[in-house]
């Protein structure tokens, strides 16, 4: 991607940072390790005035508010060639306040874009909703997330969790499925807890409180890791007995991709997103419409939750960097 600059801004726990600079390893990169907003602005459009500029995009990274990041967005594509890769596409889950606000913001910054790159088909779809109908689309490129796989032979495997935990990965929010969750191991034996490889989305502190205060009435340990190195989150996904993705609304995800890096074959409830993801990957997911069944059939059969050698992963990050580079000419 030679003559191009990543503008990559946010906390480097951030799932949408780390891609990015894992993207642009190597490249010219404008870096700002905090959420942007207005205030940030003349600085941004010094920074990247001229050229070309590639930024990876959620609008909660660049400002406060929707109109927020629609706003400083629009403004650097006034100063650079701005291209964008949009994550966490607008989508009804979002609720009727947010989700008019968030896609207005994301159909404005895709106008403005000389490319959108977006992670899965259902994102284009979703970017099209947005966009509306009979508009005319911005040139929209599809390239996965990547997954890079350790190889681990069976017979590495760590066994058995005593007592086990069924696990959830990344940042807790609402309608991440921790609840549900919860809620679904009611008839599976009293020693399964849950265990949260994560922390709260800011703004979701009290989230925990909750959730804590749910399973102890429900009488499940319950347990918050907070936020974890690689070297330990790999250990950490190979350690537990059932690992799940119980998001209901993806539009793309990464949690699922380090669940496959680590040889694990995680739970996850069917949605165009996965149907697309199952169809890529076959054999990679155990895809589930009942998510109590689900749970006893992975707890009475741990094996069920690793994949089976030779089940096909990817693309790896370098293969991802090069699509990239076709695309962002």
């Amino acid at each position: 991607m030679s003559g191009l600059r990543h503008l990559v801004v946010g906390p480097h726990e951030h799932g949408v940072t780390r891609l990015a600079l894992a993207l642009a390893r190597g490249a010219d990169v404008v870096r700002v390790p905090t959420a942007v907003g207005p205030d940030d602005l003349g600085s941004l459009r010094a920074q990247v005035a001229g050229g070309r500029t590639h930024a990876h995009v959620t609008d909660r990274l660049f400002g406060r508010s929707p109109e927020q990041a629609q706003a400083v967005l629009t403004s650097l594509a006034e100063v650079t060639a701005l291209s964008v890769t949009l994550h966490d596409l607008p989508q009804p889950s979002d609720g009727p306040q947010s989700m008019p606000r968030r896609a207005a913001c994301y159909a404005c910054v895709a106008r403005a874009s000389r490319r959108v790159v977006v992670s899965s088909e259902h994102e284009r779809a979703l970017l099209a909703d947005c966009l509306g109908p009979g508009a005319a689309p911005p040139d929209i490129a599809v390239v996965p997330l990547p997954i890079d796989a350790e190889p681990m032979a069976p017979s590495a495997r760590p066994g058995p969790a005593d007592p086990p935990d069924v696990a959830l990965l990344g940042f807790v929010y609402p309608g991440k499925g921790h609840l549900e969750v919860l809620e679904a191991l009611g008839a599976i034996r009293p020693d399964v807890g849950v265990l949260v490889l994560g922390r709260a989305s800011e703004g979701h502190e009290d989230l925990l409180d909750e959730l804590a205060g749910r399973a102890r009435e429900l009488g499940r340990r319950w347990c918050v890791t907070g936020y974890l190195p690689d070297a330990e989150l790999v250990q950490r996904l190979r350690a537990v007995a059932v690992p799940v993705a119980a998001h209901r609304h993806l539009s793309a995800s990464g949690s699922i991709g380090s669940w496959l890096a680590a040889g694990r074959r995680p739970l996850v409830p069917r949605s165009r997103y996965v149907d697309e993801l199952a169809q890529r990957l076959p054999g990679a997911l155990t895809v589930y419409d009942d998510l109590p069944a689900a749970l006893r059939r992975a707890v009475a059969d741990p094996s069920s939750t690793w994949l089976a050698p030779g089940t096909p992963l990817g693309p790896s990050t370098a293969d991802v960097a090069r699509r990239y580079a076709e695309v962002l000419v």
